[in-house]
């Protein structure tokens, strides 16, 4: 199942600019396992890309962990390459505003490629996977984080056949509901070789998220999550939670270590996962 790409859902909303800091959580999940692939690296000044880079949290989350990658990001958002700009302007990120589905930037260019979270959101992502492919020089590595919610017999699936809808599509753009192996097979199409999968977003975590995102769906509750979301927090944002947004904080909080937990010990396991980790080469 897939949606058109709407602009104007992202008008206002933010990805945040703030570091990824460790805790019990998924974003620490994320940045953890794709730590363990950069330090593997042979190259300690390689040149890496994130496609969807949104207001730079995760190379910001790079660049507190390893001072010596050359780091780039590029976004649809100017709004949000603009604030990442303006927070991170000590850190040496190069920021460009531009489409991950044409990339600018010459062939063969880069050792790592990166996105946590894109590919859900774009009309074309055999063209964005492409382009990644296009910009890797030989044997470089991509390495990803994708949601599968459309892998049967998770709650999204489920969902989207009893309500003929997908949340997640209204409430954050998600307008692909890929299964695990369509993911797999888009990766090996564009030309890559898989060399890792694990796994998160298990039936605990999947269900929690799930539920905070069918919330959204009231207006109410998604001006509350977009103020005062602490996991897309940015520097510039100045103003304390209200009583709401605490409370919100601390479900979220509470929800994202019962979720880390599931998925640090199903971190290999298939079954009932709705989102895929990948490391892959460029063949």
């Amino acid at each position: 199942m897939s949606c058109r790409f709407d602009a104007e859902l992202y008008r206002g909303k933010s990805w945040g600019t703030r570091s990824v800091e460790s805790a019990w959580d998924l974003p620490t999940l994320k940045i953890r396992r794709l730590m363990r692939t950069l330090n593997s690296r042979n190259v300690r000044a390689a040149r890496l890309l994130e496609v969807g880079c949104g207001g730079g949290r995760i190379l910001r989350s790079i660049r507190a962990r390893d001072p010596d990658l050359v780091l780039a990001g590029i976004d649809l958002s100017a709004s949000q390459i603009e604030a990442a700009r303006r927070s991170h302007r000590t850190l040496d990120i190069d920021y460009r505003h531009g489409d991950g589905q044409r990339l600018p930037y010459e062939d063969s260019c880069f050792d790592f490629l990166i996105f946590l979270d894109y590919l859900e959101h774009v009309e074309n992502p055999a063209a964005s996977l492409a382009e990644m492919w296009r910009v890797l020089r030989p044997g470089g590595i991509l390495h990803f984080v994708c949601p599968a919610e459309g892998q049967f017999p998770t709650i999204y699936w489920l969902s989207s056949r009893l309500f003929r809808r997908h949340f997640k599509a209204t409430t954050i753009g998600h307008i692909q509901q890929f299964s695990l192996r369509e993911i797999e097979d888009l990766v090996r199409d564009a030309g890559f070789t898989i060399s890792e999968r694990r796994y998160s977003y298990h039936l605990l975590g999947g269900t929690m998220d799930y539920l905070l995102f069918a919330l959204l769906l009231d207006p109410r509750v998604a001006r509350i999550y977009w103020a005062h979301d602490k996991y897309h927090a940015s520097d510039e944002d100045v103003q304390p939670p209200t009583f709401a947004g605490s409370i919100l904080n601390a479900l979220m909080t509470f929800g994202n270590a019962i979720a880390y937990v599931e998925s640090r010990l199903l971190g290999k396991t298939r079954a009932l996962a709705s989102t895929i980790h990948v490391t892959a080469a460029k063949s």
